[in-house]
């Protein structure tokens, strides 16, 4: 008989933006009166992106509205780790036990909604998921969820590398007046600080600190990533 490896709750996990925020949060105006400089400096551009850029990766926090892709090999606790006689089906324990993962969580957030779920076969063919009917789309939580609802299977999905693609939604809304003023303040200091100390050889986290932002990025951290 042959034996089945313990099911894993954690996988290889793919990530990409498909279409970036229109908007900045901070306006080169706010940051031009914070540097008590000049607005017409294309640098400031670069550095108002670079600071929201970095705010975002250290805090997992969507600001503007922005699509993103995530990609799985598999669904968590899906029953299709690999047998070794090649048999694709779980044990019922797997089924039916209370700690199941029933649940995939979207890295990006807050999560506004879902746009796509597609799965993928053997054969590299494709097949829509509709979120609704499947899913409970979490948008409470912080990163958001995508929670298996009580009367459904995971979707099939065979293919061995990237078999589900999950397009959605983040962030605040589509204006900056969205994103809270505690967060559009510290992205000023964060990002005047970067541009007043160019060519510096200091870390991101280092500057962050030095600007006095890191107190309130770190609120809005959630931390479980």
């Amino acid at each position: 008989m042959s034996l089945r490896p313990a099911v894993r709750f954690s996988q290889y996990r793919g990530h990409e933006l498909i279409t970036a925020p229109a908007i900045e949060p901070i306006t080169l105006q706010q940051l031009a009166d914070q540097i008590r400089g000049d607005s017409t400096d294309p640098l400031l551009d670069l550095y108002i992106a670079a600071a929201r850029q970095q705010f975002e990766e250290y805090t997992g926090r969507a600001l503007i509205t922005q699509t993103w892709r995530m990609t799985l090999d598999r669904w968590p606790s899906s029953g299709a780790e690999p047998w070794w006689d090649g048999v694709r089906d779980g044990a019922i324990g797997d089924l039916i036990s209370p700690s199941r993962a029933t649940w995939v969580i979207l890295p990006r957030y807050r999560l506004q909604s879902i746009d796509s779920i597609t799965t993928f076969d053997e054969a590299g063919s494709s097949t829509s998921v509709t979120a609704a009917d499947v899913f409970v789309t979490d948008t409470q939580q912080e990163p958001g969820r995508l929670v298996l609802k009580a009367s459904k299977a995971w979707p099939v999905a065979l293919q061995s590398a990237n078999a589900i693609r999950i397009d959605y939604v983040a962030g605040y809304g589509t204006d900056a007046a969205d994103v809270p003023a505690a967060l559009r303040v510290a992205l000023l200091q964060f990002a005047a600080h970067l541009y007043s100390h160019r060519g510096d050889d200091c870390s991101s986290e280092d500057a962050m600190r030095a600007s006095g932002a890191m107190s309130t990025f770190r609120i809005y951290r959630a931390g479980i990533l």
